[in-house]
């Protein structure tokens, strides 16, 4: 027998609710993958920047301390456009510390004679052009001559001749037959410059020097061996720090094949050194060993793996990954993303005030308990608000989630003026991590990690303090070859000191 209507109807209606639910699934399906699509098309053609001009939620912020009891809402706030100070273009002034080489150009006789009288015409001044001109680096031979001394009077007088040889100066890497200069120029080649070694036999080649990359690889070890107590003095200096600022970046590894992390820790103002720790994964267990017995406060991202440090206690997380997720949530729900940066560009314009006005110590807790603590507490609750009505997998979504997790440690930064308001000091640290990673595209193996770790931190930290890598690498590896007692005076910071 046939189904009744009633039936039909029924089994009607099941099937619209499962087309529907089916619809709805995969509409949000679809407007995942868009935003994945939109951010990989801004990734690849569009700009890298991810400011964004608007509002603030008062803008008397810098003129007028706003009571903690005076509530907030961003309710028709005036935009303040922020207007960065340009940098000079066109071409610079030459640096007065080049070398300058003097070229005068000359007259013929018949040019010097004057065309009415044919008498010689004398100088009565000059003038100068500089234009910037280029000698390829080349590579000499260094001729260590050791003179041997005798005593004649004991050769005449039938006694055994006494023989004296001065020693010769020890190697950074023994019977290599390198010097110190060319070693430095191998490791800021490939850890400042980038450059491949496959590369750099090239260049060396057309300088004269035949080598192959397995020897330039087995020199570059041997330094990062003969340097490992330098960066071990600089791993213990950083974990003095009262706050560090933490990241890391994946690298290729090429035997076997899979992804290693490169972990960076910046010192504070204490203990001014960047150092990296190269390892085979991303587990907790390599921050909680690298930071065995710190004290102090991390600052870093929302990955969990730090936790393992301190419970979570004295991290410090980052306001610049929480607007980074708002950002990105702007193609899918503008009205409500714009709000959420609003608020957190209120409490950049704090910092920026702290910054023009010169504060320091108690000045910043107060301004920014002040000023950013009744905008945290504003933002808060609107993050709770909105966690009840966005999708959780939506981009507004994992924002108002990112935030939320990490909300016990957003608000730390209030507490002392040694704390910053985000991370991004760490990031631009191990920014130039990723242009090496292009150009090496992998790391040998697991025995290149800790070398990689010695000659990037001793490389960063002499960029760091503005000195020219090479003069101190060559410097360092001399001085390392004799083993030297105390290495205070070979840190980046301490040799910078003594050469300015």
């Amino acid at each position: 027998m046939g189904m009744s209507l009633q039936q039909e109807a029924v089994l009607l209606r099941e099937q619209v609710a499962q087309l529907l639910a089916t619809n709805t699934q995969l509409r949000q399906q679809i407007d995942r993958q868009q935003v994945q699509i939109d951010r990989l098309v801004k990734i690849a053609f569009g700009r890298k920047s991810e400011r964004v001009e608007g509002p603030t939620l008062f803008d008397d912020l810098l003129d007028d301390p706003i009571p903690s009891d005076t509530p907030l809402s961003p309710e028709s706030p005036e935009p303040v456009v922020l207007v960065p100070k340009r940098k000079g273009h066109g071409r610079q002034k030459n640096s007065a510390d080049l070398p300058r080489r003097r070229e005068e150009p000359t007259l013929s006789e018949a040019e010097k004679a004057c065309p009415c009288c044919c008498a010689a015409r004398v100088r009565i001044g000059e003038t100068t052009r500089e234009r910037l001109d280029f000698t390829p680096s080349s590579i000499f031979v260094r001729v260590l001559v050791r003179p041997t001394l005798v005593c004649r009077a004991c050769e005449q007088a039938g006694l055994d001749p006494q023989f004296a040889k001065p020693e010769f100066p020890a190697e950074p890497v023994p019977k290599s037959g390198v010097g110190a200069g060319l070693l430095a120029q191998v490791l800021v080649s490939k850890y400042v410059d980038h450059l491949p070694l496959n590369r750099q036999v090239s260049i060396f080649d057309r300088a004269g020097w035949s080598v192959s990359r397995t020897r330039l690889c087995d020199l570059v070890m041997k330094c990062g061996e003969l340097l490992e107590p330098l960066y071990l003095e600089m791993v213990e200096r950083v974990k003095q720090s009262f706050v560090i600022h933490a990241d890391d970046s994946p690298v290729t590894l090429l035997r076997p094949n899979r992804t290693a992390y490169a972990w960076l820790y910046l010192g504070d103002a204490s203990q001014p050194y960047t150092v990296f720790d190269l390892t085979p994964g991303r587990g907790e267990e390599h921050p909680s060993r690298f930071l065995a017995g710190y004290q102090g406060f991390v600052h870093s991202d929302g990955y969990a793996g730090y936790n393992a440090v301190h419970g979570h206690e004295r991290h410090l997380g980052c306001w610049a990954h929480v607007r980074r997720k708002f950002v990105e949530s702007q193609t899918s729900d503008p009205a409500k993303a714009s709000e959420a940066l609003a608020y957190i560009r209120t409490l950049y314009a704090v910092e920026r005030a702290i910054r023009e006005d010169g504060l320091v110590g108690d000045n910043v807790v107060s301004l920014r308990r002040s000023r950013a603590g009744p905008v945290l507490n504003s933002f808060g609750e609107w993050i709770e608000k909105e966690r009840g009505t966005v999708l959780p997998k939506s981009p507004l979504g994992q924002a108002v989630g990112y935030a939320r997790n990490q909300w016990p440690s957003l608000g730390r930064y209030l507490t002392d003026a040694r704390f910053t308001i985000d991370n991004n000091v760490a990031e631009r640290a191990v920014r130039p991590l990723a242009v090496g990673r292009k150009n090496w595209l992998f790391i040998g193996g697991d025995a290149g990690l800790p070398t990689a770790s010695v000659l990037l931190s001793l490389c960063a930290s002499a960029k760091r303090h503005g000195v020219n890598p090479w003069a101190y690498l060559t410097e360092v590896l001399t001085q390392m070859s004799a083993k030297p007692s105390d290495l205070t005076t070979l840190l980046p910071d301490a040799w910078g000191k003594q050469t300015r």
